[in-house]
């Protein structure tokens, strides 16, 4: 190990540390393909997986202004950056803290005349946000079979749209499987489908929790026949053009985004973020992502029965702590003698890490992402232990 990539490691394991919170929180699917034998349903499975998290009410939130937090928060933060930023050593960087009702604080991006990073999964909150606004619009239904709108998912007419979203479809995450992985490139939905279907599917659907990319492919293409438009342009015209947001973009699957801060490794291979199609859409600085992340919870975009929906059943997912529920997650984050929520979505690949929360216990909206080996969930917690009054920490 040379001496760079081990003082890089030795700063994060400290910064991990002193959040209190493991660096290696899953925030994306395993990279490992799996052993498994494949299954033929007849039927939907009643769930079988680990216990379920109790449903998680809607949030209601007031109104988010670009007006600057108090001076002494924006100081503690400005120190929190700063620390991140030595800890992490990424090749850029970018944070914000929303406090509804209150202000706003904004830093980066850093060390990238880039204006924009990529959030990886983060995105799949803003693919299903535009399948739910379809279903709030009648045009589709959450229990509808996935086969009506897309042909060759194993078990595909068991496989609802629900299904997708939540990760219970049973399809097999084609960025797993070993031939995709040696040899990284944009795969169109239908060749990343084919290669889960040659896998076969994990288990019927509704028996267990596992994160499937492909899944949210799928949705994509769902999105893009009943909306009559890709799921980029979708995203666009329903969520990002409605809030005015100018660094945020939704990536068109596929099309190479040069106004972007590259993944960066240490070693090995990345991907471009493109190629992640609906299931990593979305371009932004951390200020936009804190705005639209207010609108995706805050009743904006869907009314109140579904933002209930959304986390009204809570699945396990890798981690302690980690649930998920229809493109939105739930963490139980260990703190002291309690535990605190947060409400959002987390997304890495190699060489980036990005994360969208709400915390209702600090009422603060926190978004991070960064390029390189460092943890974008211990960036957002150190965030909000500095914003927290001591009461809190």
């Amino acid at each position: 190990m040379s001496d760079a990539i081990e003082s890089a490691s030795s700063r994060r394991m400290v910064l991990s540390g002193a959040l209190g919170l493991a660096c290696a929180m899953a925030i994306g699917s395993r990279t490992e393909a799996a052993d498994y034998s494949p299954v033929q349903c007849s039927a939907r499975a009643i769930y079988s997986g680990a216990p379920l998290h109790p449903p998680v009410d809607a949030v209601e939130l007031a109104a988010v202004s670009d007006l600057p937090l108090p001076d002494s928060q924006m100081a503690r933060l400005d120190d929190a950056f700063a620390k991140i930023e030595s800890y992490t050593a990424a090749p850029a960087l970018t944070a914000a803290v929303a406090r509804p009702g209150s202000g706003l604080w904004y830093r980066g991006p850093t060390g990238s005349e880039k204006q924009s990073l990529w959030w990886a999964s983060v995105g799949k909150a803003f693919t299903a946000t535009v399948v739910l606004q379809l279903v709030q619009e009648a045009k589709l239904s959450l229990d509808m079979s996935a086969s009506r709108w897309v042909d060759g998912i194993p078990n595909g007419r068991l496989v609802t749209v629900r299904d997708l979203l939540a990760h219970t479809s049973g399809l097999f995450s084609a960025n797993e499987d070993l031939m995709v992985r040696a040899h990284p490139r944009y795969r169109d939905p239908a060749a990343m489908l084919t290669i889960a279907r040659q896998h076969g599917a994990m288990f019927c659907p509704g028996e267990r929790w596992r994160y499937s990319n492909t899944g949210y492919d799928v949705l994509g293409k769902i999105v893009e026949k009943v909306d009559k438009r890709p799921i980029d342009e979708a995203i666009t015209a329903r969520i990002i053009t409605p809030l005015g947001l100018k660094s945020m973009r939704a990536l068109s699957p596929g099309k190479e985004e040069r106004a972007v801060a590259p993944p960066a490794v240490t070693r090995g291979e990345t991907i471009e973020p493109s190629w992640a199609g609906a299931a990593g859409p979305i371009v932004s600085d951390a200020h936009d992502m804190a705005l639209a992340w207010a609108a995706l919870l805050d009743g904006r975009f869907l009314r109140k029965p579904l933002r209930q929906e959304r986390m009204a059943t809570l699945y396990p997912m890798f981690d302690p702590g980690t649930y998920y529920g229809l493109g939105m997650m739930v963490f139980e984050v260990p703190d002291g003698q309690r535990t605190l929520r947060w409400i959002g979505h987390a997304g890495g690949a190699p060489g980036a890490s990005a994360i969208a929360v709400y915390s209702p216990d600090a009422n603060a909206i926190v978004t991070v992402a960064l390029t390189g080996d460092g943890s974008a969930v211990a960036g957002a917690n150190l965030l909000l232990k500095t914003l927290a009054p001591s009461s809190m920490k």
